[in-house]
């Protein structure tokens, strides 16, 4: 499993000039950006797997807030009109969820020995931090036994929801490091405070490719990091934008548990920005190879933290370089849309040289520095095996995305 951090903002509904960055298109076709449609349901084209009677269209989400509680309690099913249950303060209790300082390594799964469900995907279950050192984010059902339809992914079913919570914090706080685990069947998810609504806009606080993720790798926070944090005020109102596709033959239960860790505000000298920068595309016909892309400019003097390139199905790589003046040093090059490679930049990380054989990904080692003049550069390769022209749109195997995703401090790049 590869570090897999937080970014990418719902591309549903989005174009440039929204809280998007959008450069020049190395890409010869001018056809144009066509957006999706958010918040519906579709079958996968083409299904891996082939599709079963159960291909339920997802309902409209509802509102759902679990703060502090790995497994939600049970609650009685109603016959019409569910509603979610109220938000979970956190107890004291149940502190066995992974302590931050902990070296870097795979992130841990299988906290929750005592949850048993008919669904794939129990081992992805954290418990939640201590009351005093975090809270956690749940988003799924109320009861098991007898989910709410909205998380229910039938066989066949490529779907984007936004869900609405609460941040269980009940003061301002700062955090930095987060654990983010979702179950099969999760393609991303996107989750920004200040209720964003369906788009995801707002200050985005998370987000994942990956079902286990931890940023930074092991809660090792680099010692040129320590003043780092990102600001959450009290009960904070948060949309989790999670786009879903299931290939198998059976349901799938959409559920998503996230760990924020706090920081100690008088520690917090340097916020966090976020950096999603989306390459104009056009359409990519069926069969075609093409190579574009697309650049921002740096504004300020800081650091890159980390960056992934988000895409999908029929991308074959992502490169991402540094340019300053006439040197161009390659700092991201992924290859694998499924796992997608999120590269920590900081002193106490070393990723593997790129290209060092076939197929080999990696990129930059150490503190990515970033100045006024530099220039980020991001690229990628797409071949188009479906029968069907590429679109920008959310679909993993009908659509494509070439979106550089990043964190950073003291420095944007647009």
């Amino acid at each position: 499993m590869k570090h897999q951090v937080f970014g990418f903002l719902s591309a549903i509904g989005l174009g440039c000039g929204l809280v998007v960055g959008c450069g020049a298109s190395d890409q010869k076709s001018d056809d144009g950006l066509l957006a999706g449609s958010g918040g519906q349901a579709s079958i996968v084209t083409p299904p891996p797997a082939a599709i079963g009677s159960g291909g339920m269209v997802a309902p409209p989400p509802v509102i759902q807030a679990m703060a502090g509680s790995a497994a939600p309690p049970p609650v009685a099913m109603g016959t019409g009109g569910m509603k979610a249950p109220p938000p979970v303060a956190m107890g004291t209790g149940g502190t066995t969820a992974k302590d931050p300082t902990m070296a870097p390594g795979e992130p841990v799964l299988g906290e929750c020995t005592d949850l048993h469900t008919k669904f794939a995907g129990d081992e992805y279950c954290i418990k939640p931090p201590p009351a005093d050192k975090g809270f956690q984010l749940h988003i799924g059902p109320s009861n098991y036994d007898n989910p709410e339809l909205q998380y229910i992914l039938g066989a066949g079913v490529e779907t984007t929801d936004t869900f609405t919570a609460v941040s269980g914090n009940d003061k301002d706080v700062y955090f930095y490091y987060r654990q983010i685990r979702q179950r099969t069947g999760a393609h991303h998810n996107i989750i920004t405070s200040g209720g964003g609504g369906d788009i995801g806009l707002g200050q985005r606080i998370a987000t994942s490719n990956n079902l286990a993720a931890d940023d930074p790798p092991g809660g090792i926070v680099a010692p040129e990091n320590v003043g780092v944090g990102i600001q959450m005020p009290a009960h904070t109102t948060i949309s989790v934008n999670l786009h879903s596709i299931n290939t198998t033959e059976q349901d799938e239960l959409r559920e998503v548990w996230v760990n924020f860790w706090y920081v100690d505000p008088a520690k917090v000298k340097e916020p966090v920005k976020e950096m999603f920068n989306i390459a104009p595309m056009g359409s990519i016909l069926p069969g075609a190879d093409v190579t574009f892309g697309s650049s921002c400019n740096v504004a300020g003097t800081g650091r890159l933290l980390w960056a992934y390139g988000h895409r999908h199905a029929n991308n074959v790589r992502f490169s991402i370089w540094r340019q300053r003046a006439s040197k161009k040093d390659l700092i991201y090059q992924g290859y694998n849309y499924e796992d997608p490679l999120v590269l920590d930049y900081s002193s106490t990380v070393k990723n593997a040289v790129p290209d060092t054989g076939p197929m080999v990904e990696g990129g930059w080692s150490g503190i990515l520095d970033l100045m006024p003049g530099d220039q980020l550069l991001w690229e990628c390769h797409v071949i188009n095996n479906q029968s069907v022209p590429l679109n920008f749109t959310n679909n993993t195997y009908t659509g494509e995305m070439c979106i550089l995703d990043a964190e950073t401090v003291g420095a944007t790049c647009m």
